[in-house]
């Protein structure tokens, strides 16, 4: 009889986290910031469940997320990088501080997301390369293959080899959980 009724719990628990997967799913993959992801990343013609799953992977949703190379807020830009944004979108009043606030940081991070996919002609694997490695280098790596194309494997920077591959399965994710 115990066995009768721990086999019906077990199933009963199953039938409740497939009944409720996207729901879990949602609480470890959230959207945060939700508001102003969905008004730059319209604005700017990109994919919100990237910007999302970029979001995610840069500082797991800390506003406040300093990195060790002094890149700042939810989508980790650097001042260098903060200041060259501010500066093609004509914005004079560019302080470091403002990259901590979520409004200025997702802003600039979507633009300067837009901008990579232009300048790599929609090549997301370009683009999330420039956005972690750098332009540069980025154009570096392409002129070193031999097809013009990016090879995540043969990219020489590991972090932005892992990345790429992160940023890609989150994004993965998201689409599987917020399905348009």
């Amino acid at each position: 009889m115990k066995k009768k009724i721990f086999k019906l719990l077990i199933l009963f628990i199953l039938i409740l986290v497939v009944a409720s997967h996207k729901k879990i799913l949602g609480d470890l993959y959230p959207q945060k910031f939700k508001k102003e992801v969905l008004k730059y990343s319209r604005q700017y013609n990109i994919d919100e469940n990237l910007v999302f799953s970029i979001i995610e992977v840069e500082s797991d949703f800390n506003p406040n997320a300093k990195s060790h190379k002094n890149a700042l807020g939810l989508m980790q830009i650097t001042p260098e990088t903060g200041r060259y944004i501010a500066g093609l979108l004509n914005e004079k009043d560019f302080t470091e501080e403002k990259l901590f606030n979520p409004e200025i940081n997702i802003k600039y991070g979507c633009f300067y997301i837009s901008k990579l996919y232009k300048t790599f002609d929609g090549d997301t694997d370009c683009m999330l390369a420039a956005y972690n490695g750098g332009e540069g280098n980025v154009r570096k790596w392409l002129k070193l293959a031999n097809n013009n194309k990016l090879d995540i494997d043969n990219i020489p920077f590991v972090e932005t080899k892992i990345y790429i591959k992160r940023v890609k399965f989150i994004y993965k994710i998201y689409n599987y959980i917020y399905e348009k």
